[in-house]
């Protein structure tokens, strides 16, 4: 799923902006971190729905807004989301590809109990073929909490496609 591979990213951003702003005071002026994306994911579930590969290639940028609140919580906070998406095959007979852009801000909250709440507001992408319509879509609101023992719950809103096999044809 793109919204996963998108939030694994994201993460990884917000893991190296925390350490930024760990490293300053607890001051109220926030640090900016630019993160470059760089990434292929491959997708086996739609692979095997297709009949042939499915990967997902990242890039971009994202730039991170890293504060420290009064409670001592850590908020980063991708506040400028810069990354194409493109879907493709690495079999001949599926040369298509398929692109789409990500929009909306992603936050993160590492409270000092350890507890992370996570928030992405937007969407991943979505894809429309001329007569048939959405056939992908990756929008809404999905929040992601998880305790301090790292037991996740996730809550999402919108429209999110199980899978990307709506993209075959294309491909």
């Amino acid at each position: 799923m793109a919204g996963r591979a998108r939030l694994a990213a994201l993460a990884c951003a917000a893991i190296l902006a925390i350490s930024v702003a760990s490293t300053a005071s607890a001051a109220a002026t926030p640090t900016f971190v630019i993160n470059t994306i760089d990434d292929v994911s491959f997708f086996s579930v739609t692979s095997a729905i297709c009949g042939f590969p499915v990967y997902e290639h990242d890039t971009g940028t994202v730039t991170t807004m890293v504060t420290t609140l009064p409670d001592g919580s850590v908020k980063a906070h991708d506040v400028v989301v810069k990354i194409t998406v493109t879907f493709f095959s690495t079999d001949p007979a599926h040369p298509g590809t398929v692109t789409t852009r990500p929009s909306g801000p992603f936050i993160e909250i590492d409270h000092p109990d350890g507890s992370v709440t996570a928030m992405g507001i937007g969407q991943d992408g979505h894809v429309t073929i001329p007569g048939a319509g959405i056939v992908w879509s990756s929008s809404g609101i999905t929040k992601i909490e998880i305790d301090a023992s790292g037991n996740e719950t996730a809550i999402q809103h919108g429209n999110f496609s199980e899978d990307h096999s709506g993209i075959c044809p294309l491909l």
